[in-house]
């Protein structure tokens, strides 16, 4: 269970100095310390439900989403969420692991997302269609088409079976929402597809659905 500072002083009330008391129980390790004023009770707590507590607001996307979602063949070391508002990536790590937040405009932040959890634990999440998105405003600019295939299959080792089995519909609505020149020309090559002259152009492989 995740407790605020506040909480714990709520809880500890009955002693003389209940800072002392949260101290003295962390060292323990019945309270394991996330974030200035933020604690864990729970050792065993999956370290990815937590990210949404240390920065908000924000969704787990990039590399832990691909990941989650197969659309990647690496496990990933950091949990990485997409932020609001921010203007700077922030890092954070504790004994749960490292969390990395990069921000997105504000016109994607609030689209193509689901909750993911167990429990308490509900947490908000890219589905693989925004995680392809936000993944790609990040990543370096590209200047074609071409350039673009290369950048999703080669440099993020995007597995091609899992892109093709993508939503083409909400991947072309979630791209128009960035503004970007990467996603501009991710909108193209899934219009290529979609015309049967771009990669794995198979209608039958094609999740596109206008």
């Amino acid at each position: 269970m995740i407790v605020t500072v506040s909480m714990l002083k709520k809880q500890y009330a009955q002693y003389v100095n209940p800072l002392d008391k949260i101290r003295r129980e962390t060292d323990k390790g019945n309270l394991i310390r996330l974030n200035r004023g933020l604690y864990e009770t729970d050792p065993h707590t999956e370290p990815y439900l937590l990210a949404s507590s240390l920065l908000s607001p924000s969704y787990l996307s990039f590399e832990f989403a691909l990941s989650y979602y197969g659309l990647i063949p690496e496990k990933v070391m950091s949990i990485t969420s997409a932020s609001l508002g921010m203007r700077k990536n922030h890092t954070y790590v504790n004994s749960f692991g490292r969390y990395e937040f990069g921000d997105i405009p504000a016109s994607a932040f609030s689209e193509g997302l689901c909750y993911v959890g167990r429990d308490e634990y509900i947490v908000k999440m890219a589905t693989k269609e925004k995680a392809i998105c936000d993944s790609l405003y990040k990543w370096k600019v590209v200047h074609s088409v071409k350039q673009l295939e290369e950048l999703l299959f080669t440099d993020m080792r995007i597995d091609e079976d899992e892109f093709f089995a993508c939503d083409f519909t909400e991947l072309k609505r979630l791209a128009k929402l960035y503004k970007s020149t990467n996603l501009k020309y991710l909108i193209r090559f899934i219009e290529r597809i979609k015309n049967g002259s771009g990669t794995r152009s198979n209608a039958e492989q094609i999740s596109y659905s206008e």
